[in-house]
């Protein structure tokens, strides 16, 4: 049965999201009754709830699922119970920046149809020690091939961003292309992903990008920008 369209959401993120979501329920949203990457039903301002402990835009978050008849009542509720701690809406827009923070990847935006999870940094999620499944055979052998692009994160001087999609050059002639670029104001400079040959993804590597009828110098960052060791977000 498809019930997506029976459903609503709400991210809750924040450093005092679980002070705020814990004044709405009974249920233990603690960090050790539900910690980072987990999930339980529970009764959020007396409506039933699947709430999902992850963290999207980089800080302590809990995605809260629930029946759509409910969606008003819940965003009326969340944003009264939360004035006192500074509570505030973001939108789209705002949260692509965040994710990029985080160098968290959109798949379609930041991978396309010959993407493989080696290239784009997720190989960690595959398992290839399963018996058997539907694309096992082609990834063993994505695994075994040189020469393959890399998706990189990058920061560049200056507050220009490139457009996304921007060639990434090499004397003149392309070799990869930008797939996400924003300016990241708690940063207070450009950052992005990339896809540049193999062998260009080392840290504080540069490669040039054409901005503004000309080129730019770009450094590959292996990190996330924001919250590297992931203390924020696993709070």
């Amino acid at each position: 049965m498809v019930v997506t369209g029976a459903l609503a959401a709400v991210n809750l993120a924040g450093p005092r999201s679980r002070e705020l979501l814990q004044t709405l329920t009974d249920a233990d949203v603690g960090s050790a009754a539900l910690p980072y990457m987990t999930a339980r039903t529970a009764l959020v301002a007396g409506v039933r709830c699947t709430i999902l402990r992850i963290g999207f835009v980089g800080e302590l978050g809990f995605e809260i699922h629930f029946p759509s008849d409910y969606g008003e009542f819940l965003w009326e509720t969340l944003t009264s119970a939360g004035r006192p701690y500074g509570i505030r809406e973001f939108g789209v827009e705002a949260q692509r920046v965040l994710r990029l923070e985080k160098q968290h990847v959109i798949v379609a935006q930041d991978t396309d149809a010959l993407t493989t999870p080696f290239g784009a940094g997720l190989g960690a999620l595959v398992r290839l020690e399963k018996p058997d499944f539907i694309g096992r055979d082609a990834l063993i052998a994505a695994g075994r091939r040189s020469g393959d692009e890399l998706l990189v994160g990058f920061e560049l001087a200056g507050a220009a961003v490139p457009g996304e999609g921007a060639a990434v050059v090499e004397r003149g002639r392309p070799i990869g292309r930008v797939t996400s670029a924003r300016w990241s104001g708690w940063l207070g400079k450009v950052i992005g992903l990339a896809w540049v040959p193999a062998g260009g993804n080392r840290d504080g590597q540069t490669f040039e990008i054409r901005l503004d009828g000309g080129t730019a110098t770009a450094r590959v960052v292996t990190r996330p920008f924001y919250d590297p060791d992931g203390a924020r977000l696993r709070s």
